[in-house]
């Protein structure tokens, strides 16, 4: 009887003690989110983008749509809270370094955070992994980091219309994103099912043909393999069959 009491008051005390740190990783998410420093430096980095010609957004909203794309992607495949929030908190600050334009910000996105943790008092018990996954989120995809492997997958995917500056609508290749309203996409029985919603302005030859189009194709098959998932891509429900034809 003692002995079976002693094995469920551990249990109890490790269920608690997991509870505790989900918690505390929630705030601390929470507390990056709406850290008045970060949203401002994310108000600096849009200023700049548009002063200066950018053609995509790295602003504010978009670093919030990587991160429901991470908590989306890990919630599906059974990850807990704790380690789904460290994903989200690499999806908050992976683009801190694109205030000196995108150049080499990936790197300085990871030094950034490296300090914000450090003078903020952050303790994450993946803290290297998210780093990591910061530092390489722009070309990584080679990888055994899930939260990197995730960040680089939603940052990817965070195609829509919303990433398109001004500048950005002038672009060929860039332009086409205006027309994406939507990403839809679920992980299910080995599958992961990615559909793209879109205007039927959409010219999607010059899509096709645009450079980071490749890397989106990319990183789905990197995440898939790594899951052992086979991904269906479509476009309006459609199989998009560029993206079987470069995966060949």
């Amino acid at each position: 009887m003692s002995k079976t009491f002693i094995c469920f008051g551990f249990s109890c005390y490790n269920e608690f003690s997991k509870q505790k740190r989900e918690k505390s990783m929630i705030n601390y998410f929470e507390k990056i989110a709406n850290d008045k420093s970060i949203v401002e430096r994310y108000e600096k980095i849009h200023e700049y983008e548009v002063t200066h010609g950018g053609h995509a957004h790295h602003d504010f909203n978009h670093v919030l749509n990587v991160a429901t794309y991470c908590e989306k992607i890990l919630k599906s495949l059974k990850f807990d809270d704790e380690f789904i929030c460290e994903a989200k908190i690499a999806a908050l600050l992976h683009d801190t370094g694109a205030l000196q334009w995108k150049e080499n910000h990936a790197q300085r996105s990871f030094e950034f955070a490296k300090k914000y943790f450090d003078e903020n008092n952050i303790k994450l018990a993946n803290k290297n992994l998210v780093l990591e996954a910061i530092k390489n989120h722009s070309e990584g995809f080679d990888t055994d980091n899930i939260i990197q492997l995730v960040l680089i997958l939603a940052d990817k995917i965070d195609l829509k219309k919303s990433r398109v500056s001004d500048a950005g609508k002038h672009v060929e290749g860039m332009r086409q994103c205006q027309y994406i309203n939507d990403i839809q996409f679920e992980i299910e029985i080995g599958n992961f099912e990615i559909n793209f919603v879109c205007d039927e302005k959409l010219n999607l030859e010059e899509l096709n043909n645009y450079y980071f189009t490749k890397k989106v194709f990319k990183a789905i098959q990197a995440f898939s393999d790594k899951l052992s998932l086979t991904p269906k891509v479509c476009i309006n429900n459609s199989p998009w069959q560029e993206f079987y034809n470069s995966t060949k």
